[in-house]
């Protein structure tokens, strides 16, 4: 998934919680959405979360590209559809402390599901009660209309490809094959979808609770086109409905009466706070027009909170890093050698810990820590001279002849420190010298997408606890790859793992494509994120996540009368 301004993985092992929250009293299942009973506060150490709100506020860092789940990529997008829809799993409400992986969904629309014992046929059951936000039963027919949607040759999605793990799903999506009835999804009932995969795919169930597999309405897609997803036309059917859209503003949900668990989704409206400037963001939950920050914190004021009981730091399975255009096969940026060069005259060490103020965790590789996994690829190490020889070889000795390029990032202040920091080492290091471009989300994932960039900053968050959710991204032609790199060699390893049921050789196969990344790809890794957030000392429900997915309906806010007490 990727990213604004958000964070990532600092330890190998549970999430990291400085400063802990308030114990609270366990509330009575009243629905408060404010903080009606706080002491009125403002600024300053003893600041009160939300006192300035009627309804539970939070911040998202953009406007959302799209609100669409079978089109959508990005950060802001994804915290809106993660509520206002539901797969057949569902991200459950933390991911520490399990001991089966498997554990981080639980049930969604799908309230059971039965595996084949050679592991590639999946048989959802669904529930009887599941509806709509119109009322109007959630159906097997639904996930199939929808996922052959996405599948539809030519779909405008940056992970269709995710679904290629169906049966039959690439060649349908490549237009190979266009008798839908061999591709292996069939609603073999109201209650029932049948799924037959490629191969086994032990986390196929986790796969199902990542937005690119939530159900759409399909009669409203088609009735309404790309306006369907308006507050005034949209149909969804998770525990929240958008009701109000105000661009560069802010967007509106409400608790939809149809939910299958509405009883026990205890915030009844929250409001979303678009707020670009990760400043204004602080300024705004100082001023008590915030319950959680949702961006992570710049990094000049994280300090001066890290004591506040609101602060929190939680690892991430996520990774910062840069991308080269190499798409051009004259520019200087498509010689390895050159991207090789570039990378050695980056002082990752230095960024970490002198420009991020030591926040965030040193990447020794692209793929960050998580379970199972055991990297053998090695970031390029620091080192001018080497560099200097590479660049050099490759025709630009002390940089003479080496064309300016631009280096893209989206507005977020932590962005811009790194590409300064940045824009200063290689002028040093390389005699090379960049522009600096900053555009806002919308227009950076656009430039991205169309590879009208030289040079750009990227976050990637896993979408699901495996290595494939890093590594597949840069296989050829990949929706999310937007780089124009392509190694054949890369491609058929990870054609292997796939395909490879040992676990061990599984591994090998993803190790040595990670190698490959790192010696010849289109990619730098500078660290592995942390989330560095402020969230209500007040809001039970609220646990870490190592993909900063937080769902609304597991949380609730403590009634006044307890929030009088807490901060008393």
């Amino acid at each position: 998934m990727e990213k604004t301004n958000i964070g990532n993985p600092l330890q190998r092992g549970g999430i990291l919680r400085l400063i802990a929250m308030a114990a609270i009293a366990a509330t009575l299942g009243v629905s408060i959405a404010g903080c009606s009973g706080c002491e009125r506060r403002g600024a300053g150490e003893e600041f009160v979360a939300g006192y300035n709100t009627d309804v539970f506020t939070f911040a998202v860092s953009a406007d959302p590209q799209t609100l669409d789940p079978g089109r959508m990529s990005g950060a802001p997008e994804g915290r809106i559809a993660f509520n206002i829809f539901e797969g057949l799993m569902a991200p459950g409400p933390t991911t520490e402390d399990l001991d089966d992986p498997t554990d981080v969904v639980v049930p969604g629309v799908a309230k059971s599901f039965d595996i084949s014992d050679d592991g590639r046929t999946y048989t959802f059951h669904l529930r009887p009660d599941a509806r709509w936000s119109n009322g109007d039963p959630v159906t097997a027919r639904d996930f199939e209309r929808s996922w052959k949607r996405v599948l539809t040759p030519d779909f405008p999605g940056d992970y269709v490809q995710l679904l290629w793990i169906i049966e039959n799903g690439e060649e349908y999506s490549e237009g190979k094959l266009e008798d839908w009835s061999q591709v292996g999804v069939r609603s073999i009932d109201d209650q029932t979808l049948e799924v037959t995969l490629k191969q086994p795919t032990p986390y196929f169930p986790e796969l199902v609770a990542f937005y690119t597999f939530y159900p759409v309405p399909v009669d409203v897609v088609e009735e309404h086109g790309t306006r369907w997803t308006r507050p005034e036309n949209i149909v969804s059917n998770g525990a929240y409905k958008l009701t109000e859209y105000r661009p560069q503003r802010d967007m509106k949900l409400e608790k939809n009466e149809y939910y299958w668990d509405a009883d026990n989704v205890v915030i009844e409206t929250a409001r979303a706070r678009i707020i670009e400037d990760i400043n204004a963001v602080v300024n705004a939950y100082r001023t008590g027009d915030l319950h959680y920050s949702g961006a992570s914190l710049p990094v000049a004021q994280i300090a001066a909170l890290m004591t506040h009981p609101d602060y929190t730091r939680e690892p991430m399975l996520g990774t910062y890093y840069f991308r080269f255009n190499v798409s051009d096969e004259d520019s200087p940026l498509a010689d390895p050698k050159v991207r090789r060069a570039l990378s050695m005259a980056i002082d990752r060490r230095s960024l970490v810990e002198e420009t991020m103020n030591n926040l965030y965790g040193i990447a020794e590789g692209y793929v960050p820590p998580m379970a199972m996994w055991e990297s053998t690829a090695d970031a390029p190490e620091y080192n001018p001279s080497r560099a200097r020889e590479l660049l050099a070889e490759a025709g630009f000795e002390d940089g003479e002849g080496f064309p300016r390029f631009d280096f893209l990032y989206n507005v977020d202040e932590n962005h811009q420190l790194i590409a300064e920091a940045l824009q200063a080492m290689w002028e040093r290091n390389l005699g090379v010298r960049i522009n600096l471009v900053n555009k806002e989300w919308r227009t950076y994932l656009q430039d991205v997408s169309t590879l009208n960039y030289d040079i750009a900053r990227a976050g990637w968050i896993g979408d699901y606890n495996d290595p494939t959710t890093f590594l597949q991204k840069w296989e050829t032609g990949d929706g999310n790859n937007n780089t124009g790199w392509s190694d054949a060699e890369y491609d058929d390893l990870m054609d292997q793992a796939r395909a490879e049921p040992d676990p061990d050789r599984r591994l090998r196969h993803l190790q040595r494509a990670e190698e490959i990344l790192m010696e010849r790809g289109p990619i730098v890794p500078i660290y592995y994120y942390t989330n560095n957030i402020l969230v209500s000392r007040h809001l039970e429900g609220f646990e870490p996540h190592n993909r900063d997915i937080h769902l609304l309906k597991y949380m609730r806010l403590a009634d006044g009368s307890e929030l009088n007490e807490a901060t008393e």
